[in-house]
């Protein structure tokens, strides 16, 4: 018996002692637990020490072959570093290199070791941690459970190294198939990200808030989802709105996809989602693209997706609604509400005509002090311009979504959320990098792009993934000696 097995062994047989000792005792459930959890890691990092040790050390003989032919002579035996969640091994590995020519560890393809010092489970449970809190937090939370220590800077690179694979993840991932109620659905939002003032790009106005000092970056934000059909009358929404709820219970979103960039351009990004949605109208299901009045976006769906049937978000239309109201009626006032309802039934009803030209009227009518002048031109404008685009009759007659509430919580939860926690402000790098990872998490793909991520590093790092066969006879030999 190898002496990490038999370590092994007398760990478990302590175990169990102690959880007797400590029955005996009347000890506290929590302080026998916090101190199980303890002694098995103990018993965890020797386990998987144990199964490093019976690997061996990769030793081929007197030379070995790397994925180009060359032969490499044996030099000598190294020790690495390897941390894991239950603490820091010591791999033993038989090391062969010749002149001119780049040296080979071949237990490191056989065991799949990272480039980092740091295991890939112990990679996984600090980005899933730092993509739901900061590094800062991550870093704090891991060294109070593990035995481990992760600087913070190594926690950020983690993150920063593997969302490089999160594009070609997506690329080779085949999204559901809607169904045969389904309508496939496409918005498209920006958000800001407040830069270090060295990694501004290019000027932009700051925040209007003199206590914000950094500047902000627009990341473009693309969602694509399923959704069935969803048929409500002009009633129904008006009762969701005020939270009556008597309409048919919403459809959920399905298969969502979310897509985020901070370096990548407005029309890249809305590139990168058209494959995904060509995929999802293979057998004839319906595109509904939702928007807010922004005219560079309009354009760049418009080409992208000539065939959608496109929406004005309801919601900004709303808010267009509502400062017209403020313009007659105080904030509060019950009329305010009666204002906005009257002419949200007639939008409703297609009536997008009739409500521009009440704007126009109450703005020929009287001689309004100037401010409310500006504020009625820009609704009027608004609406105008996105008058082709408002036809929530059809919308409700065919079941189509009218509100952009899934991106704009999208926005919400992949930018705000983490990225404007208190006091922050990013790099370039490091703003995309948690994009693009946090979009992983948020999609519900954090296990499988890991297996994917995984795979991807050992074809990087391994090429031609030479393979080392453990004799279970020397193991048990070992185990024997």
């Amino acid at each position: 018996m190898n002496k990490g097995l038999a370590r092994s062994i007398q760990l478990v047989n302590e175990i169990f002692y102690f959880t007797a000792s400590q029955a005996r005792e009347g000890r506290d459930i929590a302080e026998v637990e916090r101190e199980l959890f303890s002694r098995i890691m103990t018993l965890g990092r020797e386990a998987l020490q144990a199964f490093v040790d019976d690997c061996g050390t990769g030793n081929q003989g007197e030379t070995t072959l790397d994925s180009m032919g060359h032969e490499l002579p044996y030099v000598r035996d190294r020790i690495c570093r390897y941390q894991s969640i239950f603490g820091e091994l010591d791999i033993v590995r038989a090391y062969y290199q010749r002149k001119g020519v780049e040296g080979l560890f071949p237990l490191d393809s056989q065991l799949n070791l990272p480039d980092r010092v740091y295991s890939y489970v112990l990679q996984e449970w600090a980005g899933k941690l730092a993509v739901n809190g900061s590094y800062e937090k991550a870093r704090e939370f891991i060294q109070s459970i593990f035995p481990v220590n992760v600087p913070i800077r190594s926690v950020e690179r983690i993150v920063e190294d593997v969302c490089n694979d999160s594009e070609a993840y997506y690329e080779q991932k085949e999204p559901s198939l809607p169904g045969t109620n389904d309508v496939v659905c496409v918005l498209v939002d920006c958000k800001g990200v407040v830069m270090r003032k060295e990694h501004i790009c290019e000027e932009r106005p700051s925040d209007k808030d003199p206590k914000k000092t950094g500047k902000k970056k627009m990341a473009t934000v693309g969602t694509v989802y399923n959704i069935a059909r969803h048929y409500r009358t002009v009633d129904d929404v008006l009762d969701e709105r005020s939270h009556k709820l008597k309409g048919p219970l919403k459809p959920k979103p399905k298969d969502k996809r979310i897509r985020g960039s901070l370096i990548h351009s407005k029309a890249d990004t809305v590139d990168k989602l058209k494959s995904d949605v060509t995929q999802r109208l293979k057998y004839g299901a319906e595109l509904v693209c939702l928007l807010d009045g922004e005219r560079a976006l309009w354009n760049l769906v418009t080409q992208a997706f000539p065939k959608a049937f496109f929406v004005l978000d309801i919601f900004h239309v709303m808010e267009r609604l509502w400062t017209a109201a403020h313009c007659f009626h105080k904030q509060g006032n019950p009329e305010a509400e009666q204002f906005v309802i009257k002419r949200l039934r007639k939008l409703l009803t297609g009536d997008v005509g009739r409500v521009i030209g009440g704007f126009k009227q109450m703005l020929s009518k009287k001689n309004h002090p100037s401010v409310i002048r500006y504020e009625l031109e820009k609704v009027i404008g608004y609406l105008q311009n996105n008058k082709e685009h408002m036809r929530y009759d059809i919308c409700l007659a065919r079941g189509y979504p009218i509100g952009s509430g899934v991106v704009e919580g999208a926005c919400r939860n992949l930018i705000n959320d983490r990225m404007e926690l208190t006091g922050m402000k990013w790099s370039l790098k490091g703003a995309e990098a948690m994009i693009r990872l946090r979009s992983v998490d948020i999609n519900g793909d954090w296990e499988d792009f890991w297996d994917f991520h995984r795979k991807k590093e050992r074809n990087r790092l391994y090429p031609g993934n030479p393979q080392i066969s453990v004799d279970i006879h020397d193991v048990e030999l070992k185990r024997a000696a």
